[in-house]
């Protein structure tokens, strides 16, 4: 899990993801590093500051491929959905 650091996830971050995910998703996000990777960019660059606990929480969510990833989030306007989860991360799930 180490390109987590590429996307500032903090040494914690990343032990509390390794603690609190089973070896198989941990396996399944590393043979599909580049994918995982370009959903945390895209959620990065959209202004998202609550993408690190999104991901340690929903971690299967970012293996979708990303057009269907980046569809996901662009059904809602974009300021009030940032606001909305950088407010509530959890809210990810309803959408």
């Amino acid at each position: 899990m180490k390109f987590l650091e590429n996307y500032n996830f903090s040494q914690d971050d990343i032990e509390e993801f390794e603690n609190n995910t089973p070896k198989k998703m941990k396996k399944t996000l590393t043979d599909n590093v580049a994918l995982v990777e370009e959903n945390l960019k895209y959620l990065s660059n959209l202004g998202i500051n609550t993408y690190k606990e999104i991901f340690i929480n929903y971690p299967d969510m970012f293996l979708l491929d990303n057009s269907n990833f980046v569809e996901i989030f662009s059904k809602y306007e974009t300021a009030d959905l940032i606001e909305r989860l950088n407010a509530n991360f959890k809210l990810v799930e309803y959408l």
